[in-house]
């Protein structure tokens, strides 16, 4: 996997790239191993990831539009993230790299990128999703004194929201104004207890899923993976993504 991931970082773009539209969120962490419900699964309390790289089939719908391709997910804790948009030959249409609050989108065949912070992002339309990244990704370290219930409390954002758990493991998180995301198909790699899929459904009817495939996690990630390379690019602000 990790082989792949630097030939597609060095490989050539062959083709045009798409418009900027397709919304990625990149809130996922999955595991491989043969797919059990949560009530089923045995893990180690506490043990979290790391890192991660893998591939990854993406949908996005709204109510009137849908789309659908696939990519390379990698993830780094605390804040750090990288996903690769790929055409049906092979080739990078997209790049988004979240680091902290600073999100850059790289439109590859158009050679222009978008930079700024979360904050510009827009409130509603395609990207409006991104503002809530480290909300899908703060997920609980899985305990088995969790046992299965419902909580309601407040998180580390400050936002009130309402948790469930299964066999220690949360499978949805919801916020009032802001939407639902679920984590399901779990699965023990390495006796880390993750979600194959997730899930999320936005209160103005977006909904966005991600599944990961052949992913790797806990290995060495170097800096210049989350490091986007802009030198040669037309960068705007991101602000005016709309």
């Amino acid at each position: 996997m990790l082989k792949k991931i630097v030939m597609l970082l060095y490989a050539p773009c062959k083709h045009s790239c798409l418009a900027v539209t397709l919304v990625i969120l990149p809130l996922l962490i999955a595991g491989c191993a043969s797919v059990r419900t949560p009530a089923e699964l045995h893990y180690m309390d506490g043990a979290i990831i790391e890192s991660l790289s893998s591939n990854a089939s993406l949908s996005y719908t709204t109510p009137d539009r849908s789309d659908s391709g696939s990519g390379v997910l990698m993830f780094r804790k605390p804040d750090q993230l990288r996903m690769i948009i790929l055409s049906p030959f092979g080739s990078v249409l997209q790049e988004i790299f979240v680091t902290g609050q600073n999100v850059t989108i790289i439109d590859t065949g158009n050679g222009i990128a978008f930079s700024g912070t979360v904050q510009e992002l827009p409130k509603t339309g395609n990207f409006a999703g991104w503002q809530y990244v480290h909300w899908l990704i703060d997920m609980d370290p899985p305990s088995s004194s969790y046992g299965t219930k419902s909580v309601e409390r407040v998180n580390r954002f400050g936002d009130s929201e309402r948790a469930v758990f299964e066999n220690g493991l949360v499978v949805s998180k919801s916020i009032a104004d802001v939407g639902c995301v679920k984590y399901s198909n779990y699965t023990a790699l390495q006796g880390i207890a993750v979600p194959h899929e997730i899930t999320y459904e936005a209160v103005t009817g977006e909904r966005l899923v991600i599944k990961l495939e052949e992913p790797e996690i806990n290995l060495p990630v170097s800096d210049a993976i989350f490091t986007p390379k802009l030198n040669t690019l037309r960068v705007y602000p991101l602000s005016i993504l709309k």
